[in-house]
């Protein structure tokens, strides 16, 4: 709603950009001597976003070679250096290549689909505040809650994970200890703001596609038998696909991978999240955006295509799990091209892909749960904000729920915490499939208002097949994700991958009942807060962005090409 002359309103928020010589009074909740009189000179603009959904204390330091990184690096992970001969070995190479394909569609949209309404309405914690604005209250903020204690185990498993990595070089030291002090550098790149979260990012996101690329490359030249460790170089081209095969198990095997390469995809969301801090995202989230599907085809289904002609998928060491570097396909086809001293490099990779993982589950879930304390949603003082632009009871709270997450791995039988960290693995589905009902509501609520779609700063395509086929692939795949555990039957397994679901399930009915919340009507979904005014950014082009000596510019032209 516009802002009135006198005019008094329950929550401070408005819409439009304003200038006049006149007077504007509004009454805001939050202050205790209750109006706040705002006088704005001619000629003077301002950016109306609300007080509540933009968060004006973030600071807008992510600069787009930070956010170029973060879309690039988000989508590789452990899934892809450790697990993906998990799925070679579950549906053989043709159909890993299936699962990843379809799974990569899913992305593309869903990632698309979150960059649309963030670039249209670029706030911390876009999706559930998109949630609850236009589907309805209760669904965000189980979204929301959803999502925070999603990465706030995943920051836990990833402390986990860190110790083993570590093992491969020395046992002196107690698993504990490693644990604890990778947390505490992981906070501490927190602690200093966006800026140093996306600096450590964009660095960790250079090695692991520089690794990709490499691997990808020395994968095409050991098949052709130009390099290898026999002599003559042995020419593997498509052998493997004829012998064991080109598919493992039947369609049930693909079903298996689709659920395993899901997984290892997840995260990709994150650049709708940081389209809050981000100095100009009406520019930065498209173009960071735009290129995710060819991103996805380069990195993963490169990759998966490359593993599936020098490894078949009967290879034991496919099926003997993640614990260890020496059974990462990367390792292996590196061994096949005659490069056996390379172990310790794809360590040194997959050591800074976890250390990655969790420095983003750090950031994220920190900025949603002060997303939830800055709508009412959790307590106010987690959306305290320090001079740095850091949410920092947030981030000491979600820093807590690690630690107390990790702490349960010492339990005998590690029973509750392999439940935890598989309830966080079927959260990323409920999240994708909100962000899809979400962006379909959006693109109804566009039309129906009578606006256009040349309004957006970014449009996502097939439109609404994209949402329709995200939402029913998200409940797809969530209900199958544990199918593998009934037979036999594995207790464990099975309230892992289905209590995240009953849970979510239990806080929407019990939001429902206690705030009696509707689901918004179309004409009344609100387009306007927040709405960023493209003329308030700066709109530098690429190249007045490449200046400094030889090696910087060469360095930046680098980035652009491959962002």
């Amino acid at each position: 709603m516009d802002i009135e002359k006198k005019n008094e309103v329950e929550r401070p928020q408005s819409i439009s950009s304003f200038k006049s010589g006149e007077k504007y009074e509004m009454s805001i909740n939050e202050s205790p001597k209750g109006k706040v009189e705002m006088t704005a000179d001619e000629g003077d603009k301002f950016s109306d976003i609300s007080n509540l959904e933009s968060q004006p204390q973030l600071k807008r330091t992510l600069k787009a070679r930070h956010l170029a990184m973060i879309s690039l690096g988000g989508v590789i992970g452990q899934g892809l250096f450790l697990s993906a001969g998990s799925n070679l070995y579950a549906a053989g190479p043709a159909g890993a290549l299936i699962a990843y394909a379809i799974i990569g569609f899913i992305v593309f949209w869903v990632t698309f689909s979150l960059g649309e309404m963030a670039t249209y309405i670029p706030v911390s914690g876009s999706f559930t505040v998109f949630c609850r604005r236009f589907v309805d209250e209760s669904f965000g903020t189980t979204i929301g809650y959803n999502y925070w204690a999603c990465w706030a185990i995943i920051v836990a498993s990833e402390l986990t994970a860190l110790p083993l990595v570590m093992e491969f070089w020395t046992t002196a030291v107690p698993s504990w200890a490693w644990s604890g002090i990778w947390l505490v550098i992981i906070f501490l790149l927190n602690l200093f703001g966006a800026r140093s979260y996306g600096e450590a990012e964009y660095w960790f996101s250079v090695i692991k596609i520089l690794a990709v690329l490499i691997f990808i490359i020395v994968g095409c030249v050991t098949s052709g038998g130009l390099i290898g460790n026999t002599t003559p170089h042995e020419v593997y081209g498509f052998k493997y696909w004829n012998n064991p095969g080109a598919f493992s198990n039947g369609a049930l095997g693909v079903v298996n991978a689709f659920v395993l390469a899901s997984f290892s995809m997840q995260g990709t969301e994150i650049v709708g999240i940081t389209a809050g801090e981000c100095e100009n995202p009406i520019k930065q989230v498209p173009r960071a955006i735009k290129n995710v599907f060819w991103r996805i085809i380069i990195f993963y289904l490169g990759s998966v295509f490359v593993m599936g002609m020098i490894i078949p998928y009967d290879d034991p060491r496919n099926n003997m799990g993640s614990g260890s570097v020496t059974i990462s396909p990367f390792t292996i086809v590196f061994e096949n091209a005659g490069l056996e001293s390379v172990a310790h490099i794809m360590n040194a990779v997959i050591l800074i892909t976890v250390l990655s993982c969790a420095n983003s589950g750090m950031y994220v879930s920190s900025r949603m749960l002060c997303a939830l304390s800055k709508e009412g949603l959790a307590h106010h003082k987690l959306s305290y904000i320090t001079k740095r632009g850091v949410p920092i009871w947030s981030l000491v709270c979600t820093a807590l729920v690690s630690l107390v997450t990790f702490a349960t791995s010492f339990i005998p039988g590690k029973a509750l915490f392999v439940v935890l960290t598989k309830l966080s693995g079927v959260a990323g589905f409920v999240t994708w499939g909100g962000i899809c009902l979400a962006h379909y509501r959006f693109r109804k609520a566009i039309v129906y208002q009578g606006r256009s779609i040349k309004e957006l700063p970014i449009a996502a395509p097939f439109h609404p097949f994209g949402d329709l086929f995200g939402m029913f692939a998200c409940v797809v795949i969530a209900l199958m994700a544990g199918y593998s555990y009934f037979k036999p039957a594995d207790p464990v397994g099975l309230v892992g991958n289905y209590a995240g679901l009953i849970v979510c399930a239990i806080l929407y009915i019990v939001l429902k009942i206690y705030t009696r919340s509707k689901l918004i009507p179309i004409d009344e979904i609100d387009l306007d807060t927040g709405r960023a005014d493209s003329s308030l950014y700066v709109n530098n082009d690429d190249q007045s962005e490449i200046t400094g000596p030889w090696y910087k510019k060469a360095w930046k032209r680098f980035v652009i090409v491959v962002t």
